[in-house]
């Protein structure tokens, strides 16, 4: 037993100094270095360049040293910390959540009122009230002076204790969901096959099974030998470099959106492993929401007002919302029998219902996650939210992390994003039912809850993939290892959320926020406060955008019942909520095509034996390309600092 408490505790530190880097490195990389952004994506490219490593590192000492290295638990057990890190800074929670917290006092001016309209409304206890601390903080620390942490210690306790419930809650979503989605549906996970591969070599053997395959450094050379050609431009801007596009953007006509032709070959091989009626419909939908806001162009509709963080036409946002809403539904219904052994239980303690392999015990599922859901509540009643706003808005939380969570564990997206955030479904649904201070409170919220580009919930399910890995080798109580991974997910997650939030300050008293934070701390923290001041000024909900909700979960109640009703049907339902006219998709669009039609040749030709002889090449794709990322944010580390070249990130 000790020499296995050894391996335990050497790959917990190990898991944990990852956590702290790349929370380190994810800022620094994005506000100083200006290079590639380290924890933008579903699967970031810190974890895959620094795991990866590790990975090569550890055979190669097993291999030419005969040291005892890092098994097969302990490596899923690294990558699982890693993961859920990398999705709190930056884009993820911290970094934006201390921009929102303390834009209202700074960016108060006579000009935009805010002082009246906006932080009349916010408990003390929310934000930081140091005007000083927060002047120094946008605008650099004097010389002599030290850094204020008491402005802000206070603020970021509550926020941090939101922001834990809320990990929480979405940890005992994703436990309960855990059998569901990966023994009963048996969902593809596409994000987890190469950590897949990297965490369980072959059986007497310390590499990764693709290393031995042509295929895969045909693959890797692809992607790797386009992005090192135009890091010589770096040097010598004179040299011609490839181009990542194929061709102009196609444009279908007049007021149509364009199709990018850009090529990102890391989808490209994650796609692969989709499948062919998911990643057909991913982009058949996107195509199809083009054309429908091209119409919506030509013809001259619009809706009043904008919705941010929904860059297309605003009805297919909506619309596209009333399709995840639909799609949550549906899932649930699907595993409604799964869901009914949980409660049964937790509730009635059922002898014949096996809860000891899971993630969490049913009944902390229930019981833990109810409390969790009650503090929250209460947390955003005390922060200003009437009880209507603070029920819809949980509610519509909750399903977009419930559907974006499925849709990219079916769909194998790299990069995506909700259609619309909750706090745009609240403020329009509710109109003036949602109070000012509601609104300002939910202005507030935006710091833990805007874009989705990455987040808790998906890493945590990605997790719940790979504890398959662990669970008999890492045992640390009466051979319950998956009950403990919720506890190294949720302290990796706390962990994080501190040291990000530590660095975010630092870097502001020592840079000055202002100066280097570009979106995030310019325009991008004021937003959240003048959509809740366009919202307040509503006189009635929205009928106009519900209509599209209505109209949207309607056409994918539809879709559905096709999916299930018809075997011949060719459009799986999960296209409609993510395949919309919006960022990030018109850019991704055309690599997620290119590789539905590699695999729809393959499978044609060559059936599912060459579909397998063929995966390596896409690992290579994978792999291949973040190799190159990531040693290009090594060169801007060493040679351009500050004038870095971001090749990843969208």
């Amino acid at each position: 037993m000790k020499p296995r408490a050894a391996m335990t505790a050497r790959a917990f530190l190990i898991g944990l100094g990852l956590v702290v880097l790349i929370n380190i490195g994810a800022p620094y990389s994005m506000f100083i270095l200006k290079s590639s952004q380290w924890a933008i994506s579903y699967l970031p490219l810190s974890v895959v360049f620094l795991f990866t490593g590790l990975v090569f590192l550890n055979a190669t000492a097993k291999s030419l040293l005969k040291v005892r290295g890092l098994g097969t638990s302990e490596l899923g057990l690294i990558f699982m910390m890693s993961l859920v890190g990398a999705s709190i800074p930056t884009w993820g929670t911290s970094t934006y959540m201390i921009a929102v917290v303390a834009a209202p006092q700074y960016f108060a001016s006579p000009e935009n009122q805010w002082q009246s309209k906006v932080v009349q409304y916010i408990e003390e206890w929310l934000v930081p009230n140091d005007a000083i601390a927060l002047k120094w903080f946008y605008n650099g620390l004097p010389a002599g002076e030290s850094i204020p942490w008491g402005a802000w210690i206070g603020p970021l306790f509550w926020w941090t204790s939101l922001v834990m419930a809320i990990f929480f809650l979405c940890q005992c979503m994703v436990a309960a969901l855990r059998k569901q989605w990966v023994e009963y549906e048996r969902l593809p996970f596409a994000l987890m096959e190469l950590p897949q591969q990297l965490i369980a070599p072959p059986q007497g053997s310390n590499w990764p099974s693709f290393v031995r395959q042509k295929a895969f450094w045909f693959g890797f050379a692809l992607p790797f030998c386009m992005v090192m050609w135009n890091v010589v431009t770096y040097f010598t801007p004179a040299f011609p470099p490839i181009p990542r596009d194929l061709s102009d953007p196609i444009r279908i006509g007049r007021e149509f959106p364009a199709i990018n032709t850009n090529i990102n070959w890391a989808i490209v091989g994650f796609t692969y492993f989709v499948n062919l009626d998911v990643s057909f419909s991913m982009w058949f939908f996107t195509v199809l929401t083009m054309l429908q806001q091209g119409l919506f162009n030509r013809f001259g509709y619009t809706i009043a007002g904008r919705d941010v963080y929904t860059l297309g036409h605003p009805g297919i946002g909506w619309q596209s919302f009333g399709a995840l809403i639909a799609l949550v539904v549906g899932l649930l219904w699907m595993a409604r029998g799964h869901l009914g052994a949980i409660w049964r239980k937790a509730v009635h303690n059922d002898a014949d219902i096996d809860d000891t392999d899971e993630l969490m015990s049913y009944r902390m599922i229930v019981f833990g996650g109810g409390l969790a859901l009650l503090y929250i509540a209460f947390w955003m009643w005390r922060a200003g939210m009437n009880p209507p706003t603070v029920a819809l808005f949980i509610l519509a939380t909750l399903v977009l992390y419930v559907g974006i969570t499925r849709i990219i564990m079916e769909g194998g997206l790299l990069f995506s994003r909700a259609p619309l955030v909750g706090q745009t479904f609240v403020g329009y649904a509710l109109g003036p039912h949602a109070t000012a201070q509601s609104n300002i409170a939910m202005g507030l919220s935006y710091g833990w809850h805007h874009e989705l580009k990455g987040f808790f919930m998906v890493a945590a399910a990605n997790s719940a993939k790979v504890s398959g890995y662990i669970r008999g080798n890492l045992r640390l109580s009466s051979g319950r290892s998956r009950r403990y991974l919720s506890f190294f997910i949720l302290l990796s997650a706390l962990v994080a959320l501190v040291v990000s939030m530590a660095f975010a300050l630092y870097m502001g008293y020592s840079f000055g926020a202002y100066n280097y934070g570009g979106w995030i701390f310019g325009t991008g923290s004021q937003v959240p406060y003048v959509e809740s001041l366009r919202k307040i000024d509503l006189k009635a909900p929205d009928w106009t955008r519900l209509g599209h909700l209505v109209s949207g979960a309607g056409a994918m109640g539809l879709l559905t019942f096709m999916r299930y009703r018809f075997s011949w049907w060719p459009l799986h339902p999960i296209g409609m909520p993510v395949g919309i006219c919006s960022y990030p998709m018109t850019i991704i669009v055309f690599s997620i095509f290119v590789s539905w039609l590699a695999k729809w040749a393959i499978m044609r030709s060559g059936g599912i034996g060459l579909y397998h002889r063929a995966q390596p090449f896409f690992i290579g794709l994978i792999l291949g390309y973040f190799t190159a990322i990531g040693l290009s944010f090594c060169i801007d580390m060493i040679w351009f600092p500050g004038q870095g070249h971001p090749l990843y990130g969208n």
